[in-house]
Formats: structure tokens, C-alpha cells, sequence
């Protein structure tokens, strides 16, 4: 039987430390693009590699809709089979590869894990999630709540695409049925503590505005969820195996929900504030 062919699809903004290392992990797929969104040279070192590069409009400001937008063009436009998504601070493995290349290689392909989404063609999966190892602070946690990631990142792209819209975390629909692969993405996500604080900064001022709480429910939050999110991050989820890294990394997920639900809570009162001075 035939190989069925791929092309992953890479969304960066100022990635040049990195996009290099994420490029040589998948030189291997039939069509590489890079969208970038960055004022860098991530564009530039991108085409040097040999991928195709869609340039968007250069904001310094993050703007995840903008990516999931590209991404649907990339969905609509695709002439592979297969698409896979991967950012630009990620890196497969060759386990994950060759994983990858045993569904190319069968139009079926069984996974041990499986989410039916539709009961017909069980055996005939159209999208798969991968987990992901997350760098944090120096090396991959062991335990967490990260480590239970598992993103649909690989799929056919005439079933699949981001929908609805959000300001942060992507919403991916899966028309059909979804398979789970075992190996993992690297993702090299927070190599400092100070890029974990900016991007926890960066994305809780984004997230705020898909926050649909009534406030007394906000601030309930801001308050209970932390210590619980800390307890299942270091208990529950095994975070203590990861010791002092695993402390911090712990601190610093329940430091990101008290954060978010502050600064929505704030932006009720200042909006409150601004329609009272109107009148």
C-alpha cells in the first residue's frame, strides 16, 4: 500500500533560538510550513531550511486567534493527507516519528487508547493526540499536571479544525474518531523561571476576556482553586517526583489561576468604575 504523505505545519512568533531544532526533528515529512508572526529572524533561518514560510502581520503583542486562524487556511489549503501541528519550542522524537510513519504507512491504524467520537468506522481513526514532555526550569517534569497532556496535534485535514475561535486555548474539532499515540512531543515550554512569568502574564491577560463567570464566582475562584490545583499538581498527579522542580512548577500553576481570576475581578471593577463616571 501506498504512503500516505504529511505535512506539518508550524505556527512561530520569534522563535530563532529555537525553530532550527524544531525543524531538523521533522525534516523528514513530505511538506514543512512555517507561519510566522514575529519581527526575527525566525523567517528567514526557516527558509534557509528549506520550509515554505507564510509571513503574517508582525505583532508584538500575542495573538492566539490570529494563529488558530492560519492554521485553519493551512487546514483548507492542505494536499496531504496528514497534517501535523507542532510549535515551534517542540521537537519530535524519533519514537514519535516512526510512530507517525506506522499510520502513513496502513489506511488503519489501532491505537490501545481510543476516544470514539462516532461509533461507525471504529477502526478508522481520523485524528491522533500525543502527549507532550514538558521542560521546565532545566529538565522534563516527571509528574504534574502537564505531564498528562495529550493534544490532538496529528490528523487528517478534511475532518478536523479550530473551532470556535478563543482568545487562548484552542478548541480543535474532531469530525470522527480519535486515536491516542504513546510517544511524546519535547516541548521546550519554560527554560527559566523568568519566560515561565512573562508567558503566564502574557496568557492570563488574553484569557481573561473568554471568562464568562459572574464575578462573586470569580472570586471564589481566585481563592479555592489554587490550593486545589497545588494539591492534584503535587499529590495526585505525582508532581512530588520531580522534587524542588516539581514544588515550583506546582506554585506556579496555582499562582496562574489566582492571577487570571484577579485580573478579571479587576476588570469587572474597572469597568463598573468607568459606567459610573459616565453618569
Amino acid at each position: 500500500m501506498e504512503k500516505q504523505t504529511i505535512t506539518v505545519v508550524i505556527p512561530a512568533k520569534n522563535e530563532e533560538k529555537n525553530i532550527q531544532r524544531c525543524l531538523e526533528s521533522v525534516n523528514w515529512c513530505d511538506r514543512v510550513v512555517v507561519i510566522s508572526f514575529g519581527t526575527d529572524k525566525t523567517a528567514e533561518i526557516a527558509a534557509k531550511l528549506g520550509a515554505r514560510v507564510i509571513e503574517k502581520e508582525k505583532n508584538e503583542k500575542d495573538d492566539f486567534k490570529a494563529v488558530q486562524t492560519a492554521i485553519n487556511e493551512c487546514i483548507d489549503n492542505c494536499q496531504t493527507d496528514w497534517m501535523l501541528r507542532i510549535d515551534a519550542d517542540e521537537v519530535v522524537t524519533p519514537e514519535l516519528k516512526n510512530e507517525i510513519e506506522n499510520v502513513l504507512k496502513f489506511k488503519s491504524f489501532k491505537s490501545s487508547h481510543v476516544q470514539t467520537l462516532e461509533p461507525s468506522n471504529i477502526e478508522t481513526f481520523v485524528a491522533y493526540g500525543i502527549p507532550r514532555q514538558q521542560f521546565f526550569w532545566g529538565d522534563f517534569l516527571k509528574g504534574g499536571d502537564w505531564a498528562y497532556d495529550r493534544l490532538v496535534r496529528f490528523f487528517k485535514p478534511k475532518y478536523c479544525r479550530y473551532e470556535p475561535i478563543t482568545s487562548i486555548h484552542e478548541q480543535f474539532k474532531v469530525n470522527g474518531n480519535v486515536g491516542y499515540l504513546k510517544n511524546s512531543l519535547l516541548h521546550y515550554s519554560h527554560p527559566t523561571l523568568k519566560i515561565a512569568v512573562d508567558k503566564f502574564n502574557a496568557y492570563t491577560s488574553l484569557e481573561i476576556n473568554d471568562i464568562k463567570d459572574p464575578v462573586w464566582k470569580a472570586v471564589l475562584k481566585m481563592f479555592f482553586l489554587p490550593p486545589y490545583i497545588f494539591l492534584r499538581w503535587m499529590i495526585w498527579h505525582l508532581g512530588l517526583r520531580d522534587g524542588i522542580r516539581g514544588f515550583v512548577a506546582g506554585i506556579m500553576r496555582s499562582w496562574y489561576e489566582f492571577i487570571l481570576y484577579a485580573k478579571y475581578v479587576e476588570k469587572f471593577i474597572n469597568n463598573k468604575s468607568q459606567i459610573t463616571n459616565k453618569h
